[in-house]
């Protein structure tokens, strides 16, 4: 018998801090789910995946541009990709322009894993209805 492909969800993580989740990468609710990471807003504009992610992770401060202007590129780019901005530490400016940008959410580090897989098994759900 053929086994049918799984469809693995796909995570981008753009954050010059990768070790900030290797929390996530340990979660076994993410045993299908592959996380690709940039470091630089610049790196994942130059990604071209064959199909676009099912979830965005931007950090608001990233070396070399404004998290927020890079979630309004990557918007325009996947505008069906839930997009989640992060802070390294809680500041009620960063949650007020996430909020007002259109940003799905906005979290501090650490994430909570369960925010992320219930992300991911939505999008699951919604590839299997295609």
């Amino acid at each position: 018998m053929i086994a049918r492909p799984k469809n693995r969800s796909r995570v981008v993580v753009v954050d010059s801090k990768p070790n900030d989740y290797a929390n996530l990468l340990a979660d076994k609710a993410f045993g299908e789910t592959d996380f690709q990471f940039f470091d630089q807003g610049r790196k994942v504009l130059r990604y071209a995946p064959e199909k676009d992610p099912q979830l965005c992770v931007i950090n608001m401060n990233l070396p070399d541009m404004n998290g927020l202007d890079l979630y309004h590129m990557v918007a325009s780019r996947w505008p069906d990709t839930p997009v989640y901005l992060v802070g390294d530490d809680y500041r009620p400016e960063d949650e007020i322009n996430a909020r007002v940008s259109g940003a799905t959410f906005y979290f501090c580090k650490p994430l909570q894993s369960e925010w992320l897989a219930a992300a991911t098994r939505t999008s699951e759900t919604d590839l299997l209805n295609v």
